[in-house]
């Protein structure tokens, strides 16, 4: 009996994901997710830079029991970098725009944010879900 070739399934996560599921440990719990349900994670250099800012902020910092480099080195490890092209996309936060190219140039099922107005927004170009969903789906 020929064995079953699974799709692999195409997300791209929002930074306030990744930094709410470093802060509660759950970066174990990631890597078997993305390895069992055959995910492929996708980054480009725009998510790497605003996670890397945003790891450095004094109040994340605090929260967390390892150093930023550590985190954006597991984000690595567990992602396909791309260069993303621009699509042009006018979110209800711009400065959240870039997600939405790394999504459209990968040709991502869903983004993952925590970000209410993306997760509202009834004319994305791609579908949006909530971390707790997320983990729900598989």
């Amino acid at each position: 009996m020929a064995a079953v070739k699974r799709k692999i399934k195409r997300f791209v996560i929002d930074v306030n994901t990744y930094v709410t599921i470093f802060i509660n440990k759950d970066t174990q719990w990631l890597l078997h997710y993305i390895a069992t349900n055959k995910l492929e994670i996708f980054v480009d250099s725009h998510l790497l830079f605003e996670l890397a800012r945003v790891l450095e902020y004094s109040k994340i910092k605090k929260l967390l029991p390892l150093p930023p480099a550590i985190y954006l080195s597991f984000i690595r490890l567990i992602s396909t970098e791309i260069t993303s092209k621009p699509w042009g996309i006018s979110s209800p936060d711009p400065m959240d725009n870039y997600l939405f190219d790394l999504a459209l140039s990968t040709h991502s099922k869903l983004l993952v944010t925590g970000d209410k107005a993306l997760l509202e927004w009834e004319s994305a170009p791609i579908k949006m879900i909530s971390l707790p969903t997320f983990k729900k789906m598989f």
